[in-house]
């Protein structure tokens, strides 16, 4: 064997590590890829969660139900946290909807996660707390909040 034929022989497993290599790779980033739209699914169901646990609390359900039938009634500590809890909640599908987005979150996901915003958007309540604080949030998300067609909220 002459050293053109172990230079080509040499030349040849190279390239084939190469491609060995960008295959490894590339299952490697879609791996990735899926994990990381895994964490972002658990991070936005762990937020949401989070803000409905408040509504377990007796005085913040009594306040919520109080909110739903009129808002305007509300004593003013009361309607100061129902404002709170509804930008917190708020705050979760604010970060859900750019997780989506940016296709960290699947449509399907992002979809079932926002019916309780469409139902709770179908309030009076949900109306005169947008009036108050839309500006809170970001303008894109904002506008996207607007053009929600409002379900139907029922306890």
């Amino acid at each position: 064997m002459n050293w053109e034929a172990i230079g080509a022989i040499g030349e040849i497993v190279g390239a084939l590590a190469v491609v060995v290599s960008l295959v490894y790779l590339a299952s490697q980033i879609r791996i990735q890829n899926r994990e990381s739209r895994s964490a972002s699914v658990h991070q936005v169901i762990e937020g949401y969660r989070s803000s409905i646990s408040a509504l377990h609390e007796p005085e913040m359900a009594d306040i919520w139900i109080s909110a739903i039938a009129d808002f305007d009634g509300l004593e003013p500590p009361q309607r100061l946290r129902f404002i709170i809890y509804l930008t917190v909640a708020l705050r979760s599908f604010e970060d859900a909807y750019y997780q989506w987005r940016e296709g960290r979150l699947e449509t399907d996901i992002w979809r079932a996660l926002l019916m309780p915003l469409i139902d709770v958007k179908s309030t009076p309540a949900f109306g005169r707390f947008w009036e108050l604080r839309r500006h809170h949030f970001r303008g894109e998300f904002a506008d996207y909040v607007d053009h929600l067609e409002g379900g139907k909220y029922t306890f």
